[in-house]
């Protein structure tokens, strides 16, 4: 229990506001680059325990992390009366783009080979690696003064990153046309499951004051994704909702031609260095 309360104590800490690109963010950088490295040289054992491993892995510590963090927003002491109240953050419900990672690599642990994994796995290595790209490259919007926020911010992005990269360079996930087809029914699915919370949750009347905006597309609150705040604000909805669709589905193929170019890169040196090996050994 000690051992507990001492993890809480630390993650309840505050630090200062890690600054883009400063030790922090270039700490998970490294931290990230790393695990990418291992699971490369590891890759060629790819295999059903390897990948449920993996999943396990992430999807577990994420959980734990976002179980901790809603309940250290949702639960304060009240001095005044002695006891702990329970208020609800419903803007940090776990339900965005960039959380669904959690939901599918823990779901997919449990999941023989098959084509509901195979769909899941594709939307991860596709899509969801969209939001991890942008946290990478932009994180001041992710970079708090809170020790366990920023934890599971960089763990739930760049974590997401290395499994969806994992996914690519294993073969688990195809680098085809296929493939990448799989993951849009997924996207889709959770996108209409995202709207169908904004405006349920919305009308439950129990926001008092509060955001909820899943996906950021809600029809009742504007999108704090830059660009579409603009296109919600000053276009239809339909176009604004049909905008991100696209925008997503198109960012999902740009990684599916960037992951084509890579491996077709990565099989040419490779056959290179195979080349040179052999006349290296025959002279």
């Amino acid at each position: 229990m000690k051992f507990l309360y001492d993890i809480m104590t630390f993650l309840q800490k505050e630090m200062i506001e890690p600054m883009a690109f400063g030790w922090f963010h270039w700490l998970c950088i490294f931290c990230m680059l790393s695990a990418i490295f291992f699971l490369y040289k590891i890759k060629n054992q790819h295999s059903e325990k390897q990948l449920k491993t993996i999943l396990g892995i992430y999807g577990g510590v994420v959980l734990t992390l976002e179980a901790l963090k809603q309940i250290s927003w949702a639960v304060s002491f009240n001095h005044e009366i002695g006891i702990f109240v329970w208020d609800y953050e419903w803007y940090a419900f776990p339900f965005q783009l960039c959380t669904t990672p959690m939901f599918v690599s823990i779901f997919c642990v449990f999941l023989k080979k098959g084509k509901i994994r195979d769909f899941l796995l594709s939307y991860m290595a596709f899509t969801t690696i969209l939001g991890s790209i942008a946290t990478i490259l932009m994180p001041d919007s992710c970079l708090v003064n809170d020790v366990l926020v920023n934890i599971h911010t960089m763990w739930l992005h760049l974590g997401s990153f290395v499994v969806s990269v994992y996914l690519l360079m294993s073969g688990e996930v195809k680098i085809s046309k296929e493939s990448w087809l799989q993951s849009i029914p997924v996207f889709l699915c959770f996108t209409t499951l995202a709207n169908v919370l904004n405006i349920i949750v919305y009308n439950l009347d129990v926001l008092n004051g509060e955001t909820f905006n899943m996906f950021y597309i809600s029809p009742y609150f504007i999108s704090d994704l830059p660009v579409f705040d603009k296109i919600q604000q000053n276009t239809p909805y339909i176009v604004f909702i049909l905008s991100y669709i696209f925008v997503i589905i198109f960012g999902s193929f740009i990684i599916l031609q960037t992951s084509k170019l890579l491996s077709t890169i990565h099989n040419k040196l490779t056959t290179l260095n195979h080349q040179k090996h052999i006349l290296h050994r025959n002279t």
